[in-house]
C-alpha cells in the first residue's frame, strides 16, 4: 500500500532549517508546479476524472510548497480508495507502482519534489499515460458519490 515517509531536520540556524529528504532508491528527480487550484491530470472532456498509473516508476513526493490533496485507487489494497493529504514540511507519500493517482493543489498553487524510483522499461510514453474513469467501469464505481467513502489521511481537523 502507499506509505507516508517521515524525513530528519539535521540542523537549525536563525531562519533557516535544514533536512535530509533522501530516498536512497532514487534515480530520477521531479519538480512539479501547480499554479493555483490545479489539477492532474485534468478531467476528461466530458468531465470524468482521470488518473495517472505508472507500471514502471514509484513516486515519493514531497510538498515543498503550498498543499496537494492526492486521490489514491489500487485493487490490490484491502480497502482499495484513499484520499491523502500533502502539506509543506510534512511526510513523503510514496505511491508504489500500479497505483491510479491524480492531484488537485491548494488555491494557491503548489510545488512538489519526486524523488521516483524508475525500472530500465520506463518511458515518458509508459508512465504517464492518463486513464479516464469514464472508460474504467472498475474506477469509476470506486471513486463515485454512490461507493463507500474513501479512507482519508493526513487531514489536520
Amino acid at each position: 500500500m502507499f506509505e507516508l515517509l517521515s524525513y530528519k531536520k539535521f540542523r537549525d540556524t536563525p531562519s533557516v532549517r535544514f533536512f535530509d529528504i533522501t530516498v536512497p532508491e532514487s534515480n530520477v528527480r521531479d519538480l512539479v508546479v501547480h499554479q493555483g487550484p490545479a489539477v492532474s491530470p485534468p478531467d476528461s472532456t466530458n468531465g470524468y476524472w482521470q488518473f495517472y498509473l505508472h507500471p514502471h516508476q514509484e513516486d515519493n513526493l514531497l510538498a515543498i510548497s503550498g498543499g496537494r490533496t492526492f486521490y489514491l485507487v489500487n485493487f490490490t489494497w484491502n480497502y482499495p480508495y484513499h484520499i491523502v493529504r500533502l502539506d509543506a514540511d510534512r511526510e513523503i507519500l510514496r505511491i508504489p507502482r500500479g497505483t491510479f493517482h491524480r492531484s488537485v493543489s491548494d488555491l494557491h498553487g503548489s510545488v512538489v519534489m519526486n524523488q521516483a524510483v524508475r525500472d530500465a522499461e520506463a518511458s515518458i510514453e509508459s508512465e504517464f499515460r492518463v486513464y479516464d474513469s469514464g472508460k474504467i467501469p472498475r474506477l469509476l464505481q470506486v471513486t463515485s458519490t454512490s461507493a463507500p467513502l474513501p479512507k482519508l489521511h493526513g487531514f489536520q481537523w
